[in-house]
This record gives structure tokens, sequence and C-alpha cells, in this order.
């Protein structure tokens, strides 16, 4: 069954444009902000009343190492409508009815998913790397990889309650639309935290706790609460779904 899907996957075309996207959304987004300077870790040190020097210090992050962070996870989240899809397909065509261990068969696409979301993330970092010189630290790697856990389970939730094709596909994008613009994906997050009320609305999606992690660690800045926030919130989401879930598959209902 795992050879069946991972067969499946590579001949479909998608999943391969959805992980050169970032690249492509980078260098596009990144054009009409170039040298934006809009985050950066500094020191104030007063001189006298009247004059400060301002110290720089790390990494001062561009529009196009913002929109690269940003476009990563918001791709990563876009997993959430392949992942749907593809039991949503298994559902119309009856091959769901005849499964008789459906854990194990959700539990296989949610592997087969995450597995091409992993390969994503170390192609798009290497390919920041050569293309764009942005270096990602290591720690971040963990922050990337945590974000398919919410978007494939996402997914594959929509993908066994709603059963028409078009309602899927439209309450999952503009789900992950909703998170992308909060998250930074096509406004850059310093604009966003800096404008009036969307400073606050942009905390719904949780693609902007995720990027304003890999921010932190970019400029060696303390992680804070961030940290124990993101981890509890991905714990909570992904707690959830799988309970949804597994409610579903049990008793046919999600009530």
């Amino acid at each position: 069954m795992i050879r069946k899907e991972i067969k499946g996957m590579v001949r479909n075309p998608v999943y391969f444009i959805i992980m050169i996207l970032p690249i492509i959304l980078t260098f596009i987004m990144s054009e009409g902000t170039q040298n934006y300077l809009s985050q950066h870790k500094q020191i104030s040190e007063a001189v006298n009343t009247a004059k400060e020097i301002i110290i720089y210090q790390g990494i001062l992050l561009n529009s196009k190492v913002q929109f690269a962070v940003s476009e990563l996870n918001f791709m990563l989240m876009m997993y959430a409508i392949l992942a749907g899809l593809t039991v949503f397909e298994e559902i119309k065509l009856h091959i769901w009815d005849r499964i008789v261990n459906k854990n194990e068969f959700i539990l296989i696409k949610y592997l087969t998913h995450y597995g091409f979301s992993v390969f994503m993330i170390i192609f798009n970092m290497a390919c920041f790397w050569v293309l764009f010189d942005i270096k990602m630290p290591i720690e971040s790697i963990f922050i990337f990889l945590s974000v398919p856990i919410i978007s494939i389970l996402l997914g594959i939730f929509v993908g066994i309650v709603v059963f028409d094709r078009a309602m899927l596909s439209n309450t999952i994008l503009m789900t992950v639309m909703m998170m992308g613009y909060f998250g930074g994906a096509l406004s850059l997050t310093s604009v966003l935290a800096n404008t009036k009320f969307m400073d606050v609305l942009m905390y719904f999606s949780p693609l902007t706790i995720a990027n304003k992690l890999i921010f932190k660690i970019l400029l060696n800045i303390d992680l804070e609460g961030y940290l124990l926030i993101w981890t509890g919130l991905v714990i909570l989401i992904a707690g959830t779904f799988t309970y949804l879930i597994k409610r579903r598959i049990k008793y046919g209902a999600i009530i």
C-alpha cells in the first residue's frame, strides 16, 4: 500500500509544482520590496539626550529572507489540499468501504505525505542557499517540520468529512489562503505587524508564530515563550484533528 501511494504521488505533477513554488514565489514577491530592511536585532546605546548610536547585530532580515520563510511554510500548508483529495478520491471510488483497517490506511496517507514534505523542506533550504545565499540554521528545520503535522491532518480530516470535491478544495484553500495571508506569504510579516488591526489579526494564523520563531533563530534572539506557545499549539491542533478523524472512522460522525 505504501508503494502504491508513493507511486501515485510521484506520478502527480502537482506535488512537484508545489515543491518548487516557494522558490518562485520568494523571488517574485521579494522583487517588489528589494533590499527592504524590516527586522533586525539591535542595541540602542544613549550618547546624550539628543543622539543615540544604534548597534546592529546578527543577520539583517530583508524581504527575500522573510518571504523565503513565509512561502515555504505557506506551501507546506498547501499539502492539506493534496492529502484531503487523495482520501476523498478513495471514498468516492468506494475503495474506502472495502478497507478493513482504516486507521492503518489513514496512517499510510499521513506518513507518505509527511515524507514528501520533508523532502520538500530539504530541497527548498538547499535552493535558498544556492540561489539566494540564505542559510537557514539547523534549528529552523524543526519548526518547518512541525507545519506539515497540522496541514496534513487538516487535509485528511476535511477529506473524510466533506462529500463534494469542490467544497473540499474550496474549504481547505480558503483556510490555507487566510493562514498564508496572515502569516506573511502575500505581505511582509514586519509590514503586517506595523499595520493597525493586522498586528492582532495576524496571530489568527499559526504560521505567524512559526515564521517569527524562525526569524528569531536567524537573528540569534531568545525565543522567549514563542517556542512553548508553538509546541502547545501544534499538540492542540494535531490532537484535535486526530481525535476527530478517529471518531469519524469509528462512529461515522464527528459529533
